[in-house]
């Protein structure tokens, strides 16, 4: 009876065994398969992201590059890349990667690059103007040129510059919390002229005059034509259905709260008396820009000068929500020289100008301003991802999307 019972524990165990191999062996030949796969897989993906960035520098050394790729020989399989037109002069890079059968696709998006994407931009930094102590300086930043920099400024966003840094004297160490890079040629555009296009196109325009513009918290805005004009009012959907409203040949003259996404431009000049925006009071948003509901956005783009005006409700700071965009001139305090301390320009969004302007005089013994205004500009980071309608934008692209 032992016997028996021994010879069937062992023929148990030996069964046991033996399906304990199988097992063992399919596990590890479905491991050796799934490993296989995924590798095959990878390298797919691998040489797809590879095409991507092949056609990415170029897409950027050249915006205008089409050329693509086709079955491109790579890393033991092959790569194509194809660019094509989407809307709002938005491009798509195709790439695809093939391994042993296997094929996978990398897609990425572009648009043009917008200045209001900046804090501050100058194409022309004055050799007298520095950023010194107690400066800081909000959201990315670019100089056509070098930046004068004087004690220990702060700057919270990237900051590049064509030409490099200027250095007041060996003591000098500003704080770069975002980074900094040389070498970036980012130019202004030749013209604004798309501003008036679309203005022509699905706005309003306004030609050879001077126009006021006060904007409602209730989506209206109040205007007149020429300084003896007779007021009235319009909802801005009606005033403007696509939210652009130029002057040509004329300046504008603005105050108010704004509700909508707006964008004023004075686009074309006959001479440095047209071109301009003076801003007559405050403006600002229906809702504070920095709260995350906001949905108010504002443009202020002048051919020239974007002017504070010597009034008598600027003459105890000035707050302005926008992003202000100048071509061949600045944002600037009329008669500065002369008018009493008026305290600050607040500005929330941000600062495109051709060159630095003056908007207050300042005494060196005593740190104060004694004409004119400080300077106080927040960055609207809604601007990194969102702009207002036909805001100037630059030749170059930058990636809004990347899909694997």
């Amino acid at each position: 009876m032992f016997g028996r019972a021994s010879v069937f524990l062992v023929l148990g165990f030996s069964g046991i065994l033996l399906m304990y191999t199988q097992n063992l062996f399919t596990f590890s030949s479905d491991s050796v398969d799934v490993y296989s796969q995924y590798y095959t897989q990878t390298m797919a993906e691998n040489i797809a992201s590879s095409a991507a960035n092949a056609a990415c520098n170029q897409f950027f050394l050249s915006p205008t590059w089409t050329t693509g790729y086709s079955n491109v020989s790579f890393n033991g399989g092959t790569f194509s890349a194809s660019v094509s037109n989407l809307a709002n002069n938005r491009k798509k890079i195709t790439a695809t990667g093939t391994y042993s059968g296997i094929t996978k696709t990398v897609e990425v998006i572009f648009q043009p690059s917008s200045f209001a994407r900046f804090g501050y931009y100058a194409a022309i930094m004055p050799g007298n103007l520095y950023y010194v102590t107690g400066d800081t300086v909000s959201g990315p930043m670019h100089i056509q040129g070098k930046l004068n920099v004087w004690g220990r400024p702060v700057f919270t966003g990237k900051v590049t510059t064509k030409n490099g840094i200027k250095l007041y004297d060996a003591s000098t160490n500003p704080q770069f919390l975002g980074g900094y890079e040389s070498g970036i040629n980012l130019p202004l555009p030749a013209t604004i002229n798309t501003v008036a296009a679309d203005a022509a196109a699905g706005g309003k325009i306004f030609s050879n005059t001077d126009v006021w513009l006060t904007f409602k918290a209730d989506g209206t805005v109040d205007y007149k034509v020429g300084s003896t004009g007779t007021w009235t009012n319009e909802p801005l959907n009606t005033f403007a259905p696509n939210g652009v409203i130029d002057v040509d040949k004329g300046n504008f003259h603005i105050k108010g709260t704004v509700k909508g996404k707006i964008t004023l431009g004075a686009s074309l000049s006959s001479g440095t008396a047209n071109g301009n925006i003076y801003l007559d009071d405050n403006i600002v948003y229906n809702t504070d820009p920095n709260s995350p509901g906001c949905t108010d956005m504002l443009g202020i783009v002048a051919t020239n000068n974007v002017i504070i005006t010597d009034n008598v409700p600027n003459k105890t700071d000035i707050i302005v929500n926008a992003s202000i965009f100048s071509l061949k001139g600045g944002l600037q305090a009329e008669h500065y020289s002369t008018i009493p301390n008026c305290g600050s320009i607040r500005l929330t969004g941000g600062l495109i100008e051709y060159q630095a302007q003056a908007t207050g005089v300042f005494n060196p013994y005593t740190g104060q301003i004694t004409n004119g205004f400080n300077s106080n500009i927040h960055f609207d980071e809604r601007f990194m991802t969102q702009t207002p309608p036909s805001f100037p934008k630059s030749a170059t692209y930058e990636v809004l999307s990347w899909y694997e």
